[in-house]
């Protein structure tokens, strides 16, 4: 019996398939899932075939993400699907296997994911990179009251500038997604939801600063609460001069939400540490390719020397194996060979190449082994906190 195949979308038929299968995984609507398929790209969707038939579905979601201040080729995958009559035959674990094959062949460095079951993902060489919080401040503890700098309503014509604005934060922030389209969308509309967009100018007519806002009328008081798609900006008067307009709907909002890392900027400029913040997802990254990843990615022009890597991934065989990770001038290089003074899984050195763990961590959990020394002198990676806003 010939193995379950991984195609794209053939027809119709497949488009109905994937709805259903979303419907059964998320609880979406037959017709919101097709609206969904249509926007994502039939290009981005790959269907698992056993002989022939539609037995699992996913979404590819090209884009990037920042580490080190430079942005590695990224495929997120989302929509991972599996109907209930096909379920507890592992289809969703050979779609996966098959998918990052294939994202490797493509060329790109990393995928990226955010897990319903970490238990799957891990087999395939997922693991834990980055932070995503719910953030939530009373609006009474948004106590900026600067006015300096004018703010206006954004159009599409500002677009550029935001997306510039935004790169900007995102390369001083490890772990912040680079934007495609499907990010891009959900900032502006996310499930029906409309996203107002403001910003702050700079002298040069630039932007220093925005959010996307919306207002949720409150079903208990009448009043209401405010909800950021996104928040960025590049200079501290930017920021306060956001917080301001902010605390301008004070007289009417109660809670204001938005989603970031524990070292969110916004939070550091508010007067008291008074503020909600819960675990909402854990991103999980995956190498799919070591060698042009650790090029692409950056690292500090201060840190010099090697780093020795025995690295297992059953997976994919180029990346398996000794490795010589040799940095210098903000750069690295990745040639097989060495010692393999330190042995780790393809999952743990995601997790370290995102600075989520230290090697020494890493070994604390049995996910690295090597002398202390060795350990320590890999501590090449970790920059800051990797944390992202972005769902997808």
């Amino acid at each position: 019996m010939p193995d379950p195949i991984l195609t794209g979308i053939n027809d119709t038929a497949d488009i109905h398939a994937i709805a259903r299968f979303i419907y059964h995984a998320f609880t979406s609507a037959h017709d919101q899932a097709i609206t969904w398929i249509e926007g994502a790209g039939h290009q981005n969707f790959r269907i698992l075939r056993d002989q022939g038939k539609p037995v699992a579905c996913l979404v590819r979601i090209p884009m990037g993400q920042y580490f080190g201040g430079r942005s590695v080729s990224l495929l997120g995958i989302a929509a991972v699907a599996v109907p209930p009559e096909s379920r507890g035959n592992g289809y969703a674990k050979r779609m996966m296997q098959l998918a990052m094959q294939e994202a490797a062949a493509d060329g790109f460095g990393l995928s990226g994911l955010y897990a319903s079951t970490q238990t799957l993902y891990r087999q395939i060489g997922f693991e834990q990179a980055a932070h995503r919080f719910r953030i939530e401040i009373g609006m009474s503890w948004i106590t900026e009251r600067l006015r300096a700098g004018a703010v206006e309503p954004l159009s599409e014509t500002d677009i550029p500038g935001i997306h510039a604005c935004y790169a900007a934060m995102a390369r001083v922030h490890d772990g912040f997604l680079d934007r495609g389209d499907y990010i891009w969308k959900r900032i502006r509309n996310l499930r029906g939801t409309e996203f107002s967009p403001f910003g702050v100018r700079n002298p040069a007519g630039g932007l220093d600063g925005y959010f996307y806002l919306s207002q949720q009328r409150r079903p208990d008081s009448g009043r209401h609460n405010l909800e950021l798609s996104d928040l960025v900006f590049t200079t501290p008067e930017a920021a306060r001069r956001l917080l301001g307009l902010l605390a301008d709907f004070g007289s009417m909002a109660e809670d204001l939400g938005f989603y970031g890392g524990p070292t969110h900027p916004a939070l550091l400029l508010l007067p008291q540490q008074r503020h909600r913040m819960s675990v909402k997802d854990t991103h999980l990254n995956r190498i799919l390719d070591l060698k042009s990843a650790i090029a692409a990615r950056g690292f500090n022009p201060t840190t010099r020397g090697e780093v020795h890597f025995d690295v297992s991934d059953p997976l994919i065989p180029a990346n398996n194996g000794k490795f010589i990770i040799t940095v210098e001038n903000g750069k690295a290089t990745a040639t097989p060979g060495g010692s393999g003074a330190i042995q780790l899984t393809i999952n743990a050195l995601a997790s370290i190449y995102c600075g989520f763990v230290t090697p020494t961590q890493a070994a604390i959990l049995g996910w690295a082994h090597g002398t202390p020394k060795d350990l320590l002198a890999a501590n090449i990676f970790c920059e800051s906190t990797p944390w992202l806003t972005d769902m997808y």
